[in-house]
């Protein structure tokens, strides 16, 4: 059998396959909590034989809400429908991890009630609003945020927990020079940028015990012209590796526009060359996303030791199934394109592929 359908181990949880759900907005919830419509989906992705379900971002404090329909974890009345969700996916012995995500400057004020926040004081042109320069002692209560998200997932029977730490969001703008604009013990250096996730890791992992798996989302290098080098990105996964965490799905980091994380009609690996010199560095098991459709791709991802997983968001919106049907010799390759027009649709609360 293909390597690419052999197991994998992240810090004691097997994965029956290399094939990860990458985290996808769904824009299904109701309030923050799971609705039926969502216990639908995950119940038809967990059929679908997948490696490991990463959830769509869920965010960890009212003031990282960035989307309508995304899910919370910022209090306990969260628990019991998120145990549902959890439920769904066991039932068919899957996996599933937890994304926490915090909108940061994304956030928009008319979906979260909040001001943006973020790093350092800016103007963001794509939402028009003014983002408000975080305070010290701001940034200590959303560590205990992360923190106190995180025991509410594992609580609810996740069987990890991701921290999104790419594409702009909370966690990515401190760790950019572009965005994190500070100089006190939060910015002004590589080291002090990276404090914020450093923090928050080592309060989970202080909860969480030595054996329940920690992964991160990470852009490794921003795409924007004065954004961190891949250099400074490996810098910070070295250091979380030297902590214990688990796993990296690799990404990119700050964009020059929204969007640049999902190229149309790509056929081919974005992040290969930075996933390579990642490899060289690193030696717990990376997770690589970006642009794979043929299986024959995915599979020399795997083979060449590129990477120890594959990480796909819209193929599976396409087709829930596709990994058994890779399996199963029926497809060789995902005919997503990459068009994201699923993302107008998933605004209108409907989650579906406009090829179907």
């Amino acid at each position: 059998m293909k390597k690419i359908f052999a197991p994998l181990e992240i810090n004691g949880m097997v994965l029956q396959n290399r094939f990860v759900r990458s985290a996808t907005v769904d824009n299904l919830g109701k309030h923050g909590m799971v609705s039926e419509a969502q216990l639908e989906l995950y119940r038809t992705l967990s059929e679908g034989e997948i490696g490991l379900i990463m959830s769509g971002g869920i965010y960890p404090t009212s003031n990282g809400l960035a989307a309508p329909g995304q899910l919370g974890a910022h209090t306990d009345d969260v628990i019991p429908g998120l145990r549902r969700l959890v439920d769904v996916v066991h039932e068919n012995n899957g996996k599933i991890a937890a994304q926490i995500l915090h909108g940061g400057f994304r956030c928009q004020t008319e979906v979260s009630g909040f001001q943006p926040i973020g790093p350092s004081a800016m103007f963001y042109e794509e939402t028009g609003l003014q983002v408000r320069e975080l305070s010290s002692g701001e940034i200590y209560e959303l560590v205990e945020s992360y923190v106190q998200a995180a025991r509410r997932l594992i609580e609810s029977g996740f069987d990890a927990v991701q921290l999104h730490g790419a594409h702009g969001w909370l966690l990515s703008a401190f760790l950019s020079p572009v965005m994190n604009r500070r100089q006190d013990e939060w910015g002004g250096t590589s080291k002090a940028r990276s404090r914020f996730v450093r923090l928050i890791y080592e309060g989970i992992r202080k909860l969480a015990g030595p054996e329940y798996p920690i992964m991160i989302k990470l852009g490794f290098k921003d795409y924007h012209e004065y954004g961190k080098p891949l250099s400074e990105g490996i810098e910070t996964a070295l250091m979380l590796e030297s902590l214990g965490m688990d796993a990296i799905e690799l990404s990119e980091g700050i964009e020059p526009k929204w969007g640049n994380h999902i190229r149309v009609n790509a056929l081919e690996p974005y992040y290969r060359e930075e996933c390579s010199i990642a490899r060289q560095a690193l030696s717990l098991p990376l997770i690589l996303v970006g642009g794979m459709r043929r299986l024959s791709d995915m599979q020399d991802v795997i083979d060449d030791g590129l990477a120890d997983a594959v990480s796909l968001c819209r193929p599976f919106i396409n087709a829930p199934d596709m990994v058994r049907r890779f399996k199963q010799g029926t497809a060789d390759s995902s005919e997503c394109n990459s068009c994201n027009e699923c993302i107008e649709r998933m605004l209108e609360g409907r989650f579906q592929c406009v090829l179907k």
